[in-house]
């Protein structure tokens, strides 16, 4: 963790970190890293660098002054308006059911949704999010997947004590959206850790089958890419498990496309 730069934050502090999670985040074919953590402490970004290297840019891409009163626990970094940027979700609560009589602070906390501008900048979009999403309650894991099979990115959040909390994605955008399903045959049946690459008009975009990350949750399998205003996908570009290469090429967008792995 020393040598590629993710033990400490820019400031040279030891992050409390609950949750995590390891993807692409600036569309320039390195996974990145977006942590939660503690009051006062901001959620870091850390950009993947190559080789191994990566650089705290949480100030620069806004979070620090978002994110430092916050703690933090279930993270997801997914396109939840299909613009063809990754945004950021975290579910919040403080650590203490008492924290108010011990450190002043609330112990519920409302979720909170960061949309990503490009350029790795972020704005808080929580308060467009729906006013049942600003409601505090003390949340924990998050788990992230298309849930009606609309194309948008929806999200369960676990409570304390308490019933999950179910987020529709209701985003009025008219943008476009695939999402592959994996079959996998040399590799293993889900297709887990297989690597894609999709290349429409607009730019390309990177992204990894994966049901981990987040804080005790497991996501939807299925591989989700939001694409703007692109109605074909020129190309798609998997890279099984098994090494094996696949490329398709000139796919309607706006469908749940299952993909199985091919013989060589």
């Amino acid at each position: 963790m020393l040598p590629a730069g993710v033990a400490y934050n820019g400031f040279g502090n030891a992050i409390a970190g609950m949750g995590a999670d390891f993807r692409d985040i600036d569309n320039d074919g390195r996974p990145d890293i977006f942590e939660t953590a503690m009051f006062g402490e901001g959620l870091p970004l850390y950009r993947n660098l190559g080789n191994g290297q990566f650089q705290d840019v949480t100030g620069t891409a806004g979070l620090a002054a978002l994110t430092s009163r916050s703690t933090a626990w279930g993270v997801g970094v997914f396109d939840f308006d299909n613009d063809g940027n990754k945004d950021l979700f975290t579910a919040n609560a403080d650590i203490l059911d008492n924290s108010m009589e011990l450190a002043h602070r609330p112990f519920a906390l409302p979720n909170r949704v960061f949309r990503n501008l490009g350029n790795l900048k972020f704005e808080d979009a929580s308060s467009k999010a729906g006013p049942s999403f600003l409601v505090p309650a003390p949340h924990r894991g998050a788990a992230f997947g298309d849930l009606n099979n609309d194309g948008k990115i929806d999200a369960v959040v676990s409570v304390l004590n308490g019933p999950p909390e179910i987020w529709m994605n209701r985003s009025g955008k008219k943008n476009h959206w695939i999402i592959l399903k994996l079959i996998g045959v040399k590799s293993n049946r889900e297709g887990l850790g297989t690597k894609i690459k999709v290349t429409t008009s607009l730019g390309t975009q990177d992204n990894q089958a994966s049901t981990a990350g987040s804080y005790n949750s497991s996501n939807d399998k299925r591989v989700h890419f939001g694409l703007g205003s692109a109605e074909i996908v020129n190309t798609i570009e998997l890279t099984w498990p098994s090494s094996i290469k696949q490329l398709l090429k000139n796919v309607r967008a706006d469908q749940i496309l299952t993909v199985t792995e091919s013989a060589s």
